[in-house]
């Protein structure tokens, strides 16, 4: 069975179509942790005894992660340089980008797990030095909080929408015409799902993007 490899993804937009760099990880984590949240608002009427919880929103949350970099042994033929690798994954991930004013959205994807975000923290963790001062063995602890843009957050907060109920993730093997037959139960609405969601591409989606699917008209 092929190993396959944590992937890190940047990219310059928020709709996550203009891809600026990548870092593929040296080890995968030895742990991954996916916090997801429901909101509430909790508003007491004069007089009541208790709280009563509404509803706001879901959230996906956010993603936490060590990766460990070490340059004392080779992994696929490759012997890591720990510096320069720590600097690659802080500018994919972390780095603030002058062409964007912020840094950059990012797209992990570890198999059939894809995760749209922007990195919250970069923490290293050096454990071992050679005798000039170069490290060879860290740790990278990382967190992403998920991120959605505007026009999708949107859908998101109008729980009346009828596309709320018409928003897919696009997953590997997912073509439009399958997908408007699923939701409409016709193949041939795939151009105009195209027009609205503005694809260029649309006979190749790209795993992680947020689709809707407006009412037939």
């Amino acid at each position: 069975m092929t190993l396959v490899k944590l992937l890190l993804q940047a990219y310059s937009d928020p709709t996550f179509k203009t891809k600026v760099g990548e870092y593929t990880v040296f080890l995968n984590p030895e742990s991954f942790s996916h916090k997801s949240e429901n909101a509430y608002d909790t508003p007491r009427p004069p007089g009541s005894p208790a709280d009563t919880p509404r509803f706001s929103y879901s959230s996906l949350g956010s993603v936490d992660f060590s990766l460990v970099l070490d340059g004392t042994r080779a992994v696929d033929g490759v012997k890591l340089n720990v510096s320069d690798s720590i600097a690659k994954l802080r500018a994919v991930v972390f780095n603030y980008s002058g062409k964007i004013h912020s840094p950059n959205y990012v797209k992990l994807t570890w198999g059939k797990f894809i995760f749209n975000g922007r990195g919250t923290a970069f923490n290293v963790n050096y454990t071992m030095f050679r005798p000039d001062g170069q490290p060879v063995r860290a740790k990278v602890d990382l967190t992403f909080v998920h991120f959605m843009d505007a026009n999708a957050a949107a859908l998101a907060a109008d729980r009346q929408s009828a596309d709320l109920s018409h928003r897919h993730l696009v997953k590997a093997g997912d073509t439009l015409p399958l997908l408007c037959y699923r939701i409409y139960g016709d193949a041939r609405y795939y151009l105009q799902v195209a027009h609205y969601n503005k694809l260029v591409h649309f006979s190749r989606l790209v795993p992680g993007t947020l689709l809707a699917f407006p009412p037939l008209t």
